[in-house]
Formats: structure tokens, sequence, C-alpha cells
């Protein structure tokens, strides 16, 4: 989800906000319903609502993607609004990476998602023909309304150093990498591992259940953005202080497939090391000659990890 707040997306700009802000659109979590509360204003929800009777013929909002990326679907969940939804949406992009566009501007917008129908309380999902590389996209309602939340599905658009030997974490979303396979994530998805920053607790980091067999461990495999020689690794356990992992194996392999087979040779590039409650750790990595496409992290025997960090040159 390019536009998540989690990834930096946000709200530039919106037509109307006047029963609830339209940077509820873009929270990461699902919409909670709110019974019997107001504001001021009107009803409490969760999510974006614009006033009755718009005198023009449609509400907008104007978002700045998380990442520059190209865009395959959208998510336009109107959750829990029924007879106050918004009836009808569109969605436009641009291209504006030095600028944030402004209402009224010169900015140039494609309708890369027609005028579509909205049902009330009910997650809507559009698919459309890979994009070019956008930075900003609009949601236009029509005539006005509410959307709980809304998701734009797409891959980032990787800027990287000119400099080869520039340092980079090759493990970072915004580079491209993604989580490919994974042991389990019972209580917190591993794509977390990825995330930008060190989170707000325990919710977005990597969780698994409690292990009950001896000599357990769970794992997740990382796709790296670029493959790459490895330099150093930030295993971070930030939030985590009373169910961190006792402790952490990494290897590393090259493979042409998404998910590497059982045909894959895996190297150690960090053996077995100890985890600390609550703490950044780094630790120097093995095999710096050699250069790879996947990285598998064991944990033993489970527990949660905030962020996963693989430092190298591409």
């Amino acid at each position: 989800d390019l536009a998540n707040e989690t990834l930096g997306g946000r709200i530039i700009e919106a037509s109307d906000e006047f029963f609830c802000e339209a940077r509820n659109l873009l929270k990461p979590t699902k919409s909670v319903k709110h019974v019997n509360e107001y504001t001021e204003r009107g009803a409490l929800y969760d999510g974006w609502e614009t006033r009755r009777h718009n005198p023009l013929s449609h509400d907008w909002a104007v978002i700045k993607l998380g990442f520059m990326g190209k865009i395959v679907g959208f998510d336009i969940d109107t959750a829990h609004f029924n007879g106050n939804h918004a009836s009808f949406a569109s969605v436009e992009a641009c291209y504006s990476p030095k600028n944030d566009p402004k209402h009224g501007d010169y900015t140039e917008w494609v309708e890369i998602l027609e005028k579509v129908a909205l049902d009330p309380t009910s997650q809507h999902f559009f698919s459309i023909r890979e994009s070019s590389s956008f930075t900003h996209v609009r949601l236009n309602i029509y005539p006005d309304g509410g959307v709980a939340r809304f998701r734009v599905y797409g891959t980032v658009s990787v800027q990287w150093p000119q400099d080869l030997a520039a340092l980079i974490d090759l493990a970072y979303l915004g580079h491209g990498s993604k989580v490919v396979a994974c042991s389990n994530q019972h209580y917190a998805r591993a794509d977390n591992l990825l995330l930008p920053g060190r989170g707000i607790d325990m919710s977005d980091g990597w969780e698994t259940r409690r292990s009950r067999e001896i000599n357990h461990s769970d794992w997740v495999i990382v796709k790296l953005g670029t493959s790459g020689f490895l330099d150093h690794v930030e295993i971070d356990t930030a939030f985590f202080k009373g169910n961190f992992p006792e402790s952490a194996l990494l290897e590393a392999c090259y493979s042409d497939l998404e998910i590497p087979n059982e045909n894959s040779t895996w190297v150690t590039v960090l053996e077995r090391s100890k985890l600390s409650a609550h703490k950044q750790h780094l630790f120097q990595l093995s095999c710096t000659d050699k250069k790879f496409s996947h990285v598998r992290l064991t944990i033993f025997p489970d527990g949660g990890l905030k962020r996963l960090r693989i430092f190298g040159r591409r």
C-alpha cells in the first residue's frame, strides 16, 4: 500500500473535512466503529466524511504517496458508512517529485480509475493495468459523504544512489525488498520488519506464537531490493521486552526465483547470536565478497522483532 501513513503517505489537502479528517483514510489499521459517540459537528466516524449538499460536483483529497511507485489497484473501503457513504469515486494521479501539487495549479493529473459506484459499509477492490510511476494520487468522491480507508496498491519505483559503493539498506521496503515467506505471523505480520522507522509499539513489528516443542525456531525470508554484497545487519527488538527471541541466525543465498527452492544453497553469514530486550543489535556479517539476493532470518525459539536492516553494496 503505497499510500499507507506508516510508509510516509500523507494528505496534502482536501476539499472538505467537516465531519472527519481525510488523514484517517491512510491509517494502517481497519476502521473502528464508534457507537453513540459524537463530536460538536456530528456522529464520530473513523474515516473521511464531508458535509452534506455539496454545491460542487464532488469532493476530493490529494495524497502524497509514501514511495513513488507504479500503481496496480485500489481498495476503497466504506466500512461503517451506511446512509452517508460516498456514492461514487474516481482516482487520478500525477508525477510531481519536487513539489506537492496545489488545487488549481498547473499540475497534470491523469485519471487512472474511472468513476465507479460504491456500496455502503463495503470494501471495493479495483485492479488497473500497471501505471507509470506516480508520486501523488487524488481520490474524488461524488457528490459527498464518507470513505473509511483508501489503499493504493503498487510497486515501489526505486531511486538508487549513483555510487555503487554506497552502503545502503538492501532490505528496506523503499528499495523494493519484500517478505516472500515466513513460518508464522500469529500476532503481527512479517512484512513490518521492512518498514521505515522504529514504529510505535509491538503491533507494527513481527511476532510469532508461543512455541511448546523443544528446539523450535521461526524464520522469515526476505527478497532484497536488489542483489548485493552484504556488510552488516541490524536486528531491532524495540518494544519487545518480555517476548523477544533468545537469539537469531542469518543466512543468505543467490536465486533468480521469487522464493528460493530446495535446490538453493544457503550460506550462514551470521552465526546464532544472543538478543536482548528493546534494543538495536548490530552485527558484522561474513562472506562479504559474495553476492546475495535473499536472506533468511531464523529466531530461537519464537517471539517478536521490530525491524531487520541488511546493509550492503550493490
